[in-house]
């Protein structure tokens, strides 16, 4: 069977990260509709990260729940992002959740905290991104 984007595009944040020293747990949740797909031990703290795929166009697709979650969590000062490869411009791109109501609504026209070429990706620079 062949993976989906996403799935290929989470094993490969999940194989860079772990080679950064990050602890990495996928969440497959059903249930809490919304939770992030990523829980990351960065250093002492805990982040959750959104995962999405921009095959073509500018639009994210963030379900209401995933912009709530996002949402509701950054404003409390808990670590909560979205992480979006985009395959048109072959860059990854780090946005806060803070943004997950512009990000959906503008989708890739909003300017991310951090964009890297996703070839030859750097992810020790997406760990420190994820810590600060």
């Amino acid at each position: 069977m062949a993976l989906t984007p996403e799935a290929r595009f989470s094993a490969r944040v999940r194989d860079g990260l772990k080679a950064c020293g990050c602890d990495i747990e996928r969440i497959e949740n059903r249930v809490n509709l919304g939770v992030s797909d990523m829980l990351i031990g960065v250093g002492s703290l805990f982040v959750t990260v959104e995962l999405k795929v921009v095959a073509r166009g500018l639009q994210v697709k963030l379900r209401p729940h995933q912009i709530a979650f996002l949402t509701r969590h950054a404003l409390k000062g808990r670590p909560a992002f979205v992480l979006v490869k985009c395959e048109v411009a072959d860059e990854i791109r780090l946005y806060h959740g803070n943004q997950a109501v512009e990000l959906s609504t503008e989708g890739l026209r909003l300017p991310p905290l951090f964009s890297w070429p996703s070839r030859g990706m750097a992810w020790e620079k997406l760990s420190e991104a994820l810590s600060q």
